[in-house]
């Protein structure tokens, strides 16, 4: 059996992830993740969007979860954060929403409490790095999801200008043991608690999967996308040319996919990658 060294949860004892980043909390930002993930799955599932039953992976204060219960027919949130699924409990029944419509469950995502080909879509949205066996994820993304089902797998990269979680130029680059002396010296109270991929090995970790690549559809058309914070450097990049953003795609910092558990003689295979604008639905 491999064994993994404990990364992601070196800051447990500080509080639960939606204690320790209450930026989690905040509608506004929240909302607007949101709305990207339900574009994507939207345009992914067409017409059937409003039928299908979607479990969303690392919740947190269900937020997000609350969103994508006015958007897809069945909605579960699953995090082992019990604050922050007990917030999204508390928003569920305040906004009068039927347990048929939104529940809320608390548990691993590298072993859901679901039962297999059950779930025609799953959110994964920044969630991988907080895992320490991101094989074990996909696996259960794979057992949970039926034949032809897609998860939105929103993924940032190791290669990354500044780390997005603790705002450091580099930090990811670093082995874990030099992170955590480059976090105690700019002052942050914490160890660097993030396992980041290269945009190569997340590619080897979904070959199990087929692939949608939606970024840059996102990044050219982010109105379509309800993308709307991007700055002067994102829309001076959205007016390059497609060829030349995807000569750039292993260092761009955030990719979304649509990753789909392939069903024989239908859509993509296991192994395939193909960019939105070439997909053909079939």
């Amino acid at each position: 059996m491999t064994q993994f060294v404990d990364i992601t949860h070196l800051n447990d004892a500080d509080g639960t992830f939606s204690e320790r980043f209450p930026i989690l909390f905040d509608p506004a930002g929240r909302l607007e993740k949101a709305a990207k993930v339900v574009a994507v799955l939207s345009d992914y599932f067409g017409n059937r969007s409003s039928q299908v039953t979607v479990v969303d992976i690392g919740c947190s204060t269900g937020i997000m979860t609350r969103h994508f219960a006015g958007a897809f027919g069945c909605v579960i949130g699953l995090d082992n954060d019990h604050v922050g699924v007990l917030h999204g409990r508390r928003l569920a029944e305040q906004a009068g929403i039927p347990s048929k419509k939104l529940q809320f469950l608390a548990g691993d995502g590298c072993s859901m409490p679901l039962a297999s080909n059950s779930v025609d879509g799953v959110i994964c949205n920044q969630v991988y790095e907080h895992v320490d066996d991101q094989t074990a994820l996909m696996s259960e993304i794979y057992r949970v999801l039926k034949p032809g089902g897609a998860c939105y797998f929103g993924i940032g990269t190791r290669h990354v200008l500044v780390e997005g979680h603790y705002k450091l130029p580099f930090l990811s680059w670093v082995p874990h043991s030099v992170a955590h002396v480059y976090m105690r010296l700019a002052g942050k109270n914490a160890k660097y608690d993030v396992r980041l991929l290269s945009y190569r090995n997340l590619k080897k970790l979904t070959l199990a999967f087929g692939v949608v690549d939606y970024t840059i559809d996102v990044i050219k058309n982010g109105d379509r996308y309800c993308d709307q914070s991007r700055g002067r450097i994102r829309r001076f990049v959205s007016l390059w040319p497609s060829w030349v953003l995807r000569a750039i795609l292993p260092i761009i910092p955030v990719h979304v996919w649509a990753i789909v558990k392939p069903q024989e003689g239908r859509g993509v295979q296991a192994g395939q990658f193909v960019h939105h604008s070439d997909w053909e639905r079939i």
